[in-house]
């Protein structure tokens, strides 16, 4: 097997993956986002830090009113425009009061890489496609 025909062969192999894992994260991030929450006062107990952020042991009342407790995860945001990582509220899902956000969307983070790595994988397949082309012509008068 040639080295174009090889190289032609890894990019439709890559092509095939990176859509797939574009769709998959889009629908992952879609459904975090639909989770329905209800914004609660909460009271910060303790915070420690954690790479990229802070774990918040927060305590927010529940359906029936008794105070529950819950460990959540908020990012740090800097610059322009930055929320607070927590501004006295808690967003909870309304059929799991144990699934507490700091934040109403929802936890995207893993969608959002998969979309990434999707993204990747399809430029990977272009740029894969191009050099299977020079290989090609560049071996064209060559006889093998």
């Amino acid at each position: 097997m040639s080295v174009a025909a090889l190289l032609v062969l890894l990019a439709v192999l890559t092509l095939a993956v990176g859509p797939v894992l574009i769709v998959l994260g889009s629908r992952r991030i879609a459904a975090a986002r639909n989770v329905p929450r209800v914004a609660v006062p909460a009271r910060l107990l303790s915070r420690w830090p954690v790479p990229g952020g802070l774990m918040l042991s927060v305590e927010y009342p529940g359906p029936d009113g008794r105070p529950l407790r819950a460990d959540t995860y908020a990012v740090i945001r800097q610059g322009l425009g930055a929320t607070p990582t927590f501004a006295g509220w808690v967003y909870v899902n309304r059929d799991d009061p144990s699934d507490v956000m700091t934040r109403p969307t929802g936890r995207t983070g893993a969608g959002w890489w998969l979309v990434i790595v999707g993204i990747v994988l399809c430029v990977a397949s272009l740029l894969l496609l191009l050099v299977a082309g020079v290989v090609a012509v560049s071996n064209a008068g060559v006889p093998a």
